[in-house]
């Protein structure tokens, strides 16, 4: 019910106009739209680029407002990133001690120019620092390694488009 309600107060905000900071207007107006070519994988972390990119592609869609795609065809601005360090650091145990807190850090080469080559943003070391919990139910450890990293990607691409949005080159 909680989560019925709370979807309906969005809503309500999102045809009040309410937007999020850096939602629109911290491109040029004549970015309509964004490739966003794959990311390299610079780390021993199996089809951490695609999650990486697919997660930047939704990210711009949502925040940026642009069309985004995969080719540089057409495109107003092109987006190239290379994940450069990818470490993963326990924080604290539990009872059996197995770790169930970690520290993610995560560095990636990052550009953002236009179709004509001017430079929108741009980070040679885009640095993403994230502590995260395990569940403390022992039969889903199995998984839990491949559900983070959907949620590290997820949430380096929030940053990483915040950080375009608002013209800083990272945290």
């Amino acid at each position: 019910m909680r989560f019925v309600l709370g979807l309906a107060f969005l809503g309500l905000l999102g045809g009040c106009g309410y937007q999020l900071l850096g939602a629109s207007g911290a491109l040029p107006p004549t970015v309509k739209t964004v490739a966003v070519l794959p990311f390299e994988r610079q780390v021993p972390v199996v089809q951490l680029e695609q999650r990486v990119t697919e997660a930047v592609t939704r990210e711009l869609i949502q925040r940026a407002r642009v069309r985004v795609q995969s080719t540089k065809a057409g495109a107003d601005a092109i987006l190239t990133g290379a994940i450069t360090g990818y470490g993963v650091a326990p924080l604290s145990y539990d009872a059996a001690g197995r770790a169930n807190r970690y520290q993610v850090t995560m560095t990636a080469r990052v550009r953002l120019v236009t179709a004509q080559g001017k430079v929108l943003f741009e980070s040679s070391g885009y640095r993403f620092n994230e502590v995260y919990e395990t569940s403390p139910n022992p039969a889903s450890y199995y998984n839990q390694e491949v559900v983070a990293y959907d949620v590290v990607a997820r949430d380096f691409a929030r940053s990483l488009v915040a950080s375009i949005l608002e013209g800083s080159p990272g945290p």
